[in-house]
This record gives structure tokens, sequence and C-alpha cells, in this order.
């Protein structure tokens, strides 16, 4: 039962991203004929455009995005097909670490898809990229994020069952400075 669930659930995530992405596409394709001749493609540090170009490279937001729903679509396969991780996880540590990695991959395919659909609703129609009030560097680190706390969480999981979780209080500590040292940085260069 659970097996089924996590199968419909990464359909809905290949779905929702590649439909998102496809969607946009479309409505692009519609549109190319009334985008001006240059075209803002690049977002600065103020959300604003920072690169005009000619009007094809429009299209760069829907190739990274595919790209990238391609990327963790791939390794979401490679991580159901692999054999065997490491001979010294038991079993049950085997499907926690395959599962782990499995939701972080959907999870940032879905947010890499939401990303790059925002940005090219964006381009096609010339407005400031609307990233819920965060500045554009930071949005687009925050995905980075969910593979750091899987692969803490799968660290975790294997220590725990040695007793250090000394170890895993200051992988936590070190996540949490990292973080802080991300936002007091950007906040420095305004």
């Amino acid at each position: 039962m659970k097996n089924k669930k996590a199968r419909i659930i990464s359909s809905a995530v290949n779905i929702l991203s590649f439909g998102m992405l496809g969607a946009y596409l479309v409505y692009m394709l519609m549109m190319y004929k009334d985008f001006p001749e240059q075209i803002g493609v690049h977002y600065g540090e103020d959300n604003e455009f920072d690169v005009y170009t000619s009007k094809w490279l429009a299209f760069f937001p829907f190739m990274a995005g595919f790209v990238l729903a391609v990327v963790f679509t791939v390794g979401s396969i490679a991580v159901k097909n692999v054999k065997s991780i490491s001979k010294k996880l038991c079993d049950e540590d085997y499907i926690f670490v395959r599962k782990t990695l499995l939701m972080a991959f959907d999870a940032m395919k879905l947010l890499w898809s939401v990303f790059y659909t925002i940005w090219a609703h964006c381009v096609i129609h010339q407005t400031k990229m609307f990233t819920f009030g965060i500045p554009i560097r930071i949005f687009q680190v925050l995905p980075i994020l969910i593979i750091a706390g899987a692969l803490i969480a799968i660290d975790s999981r294997v220590r725990l069952k040695k007793s250090n979780c000394y170890i895993i209080i200051a992988e936590l500590v070190f996540i949490s400075v990292m973080v802080f040292i991300l936002i007091i940085s950007n906040n420095l260069r305004k």
C-alpha cells in the first residue's frame, strides 16, 4: 500500500512539474510573435531584468527548468533501480535511504519547476520576478537545502544507531550557521 502511495505522489509530481513547464512553453509559443526584438531574460539582485537579449533566448527558463526536471527524474530512476547502496545498511535503513532520496528529488523537481515557470511567466510579460519577498539569489538556493536536509536525515538515521548524537547536533548547527551566513551576506550586499 505504501509503495503504491509513493508511486502516485511521484507521478503527480512529474505531471505537475512537466505540465507547468509545458503549459508555459505552449503559452510562450503563442505569444512569441508579440515579443519585442530585445527582451529581458535575466534578473539581478533587485529582481528586475539586468540582461536584455534577442527574443529567441526568452526560451531559456524552459530549457533550464526542463533539463533540471529531467535530471531529477533520471536521479529518481537511478535510486529506484540501484540494487544496493551499502552493504553496511540493514534492509530498514536501505528503504529509509531510498525513500528519503526519492522524496528529495521529487521536492527539488517540483520547486525548480515552480521557479522556472514563474521566471517564464515574468519573461513573457516582462515583469519583475516574483519570489514571495525572498531575494532571488536566496530563492534559487532554497531547493538545494532539500538535498542537504535529506543527507542529514540519512546520516542521522545511520549514526543514531551508533549513538553519535553529538555529530548530528553539530551537523544541524552547521547547516543553521550556513543559512544564517547566507542571509547576512545577502543583506550586506545591499
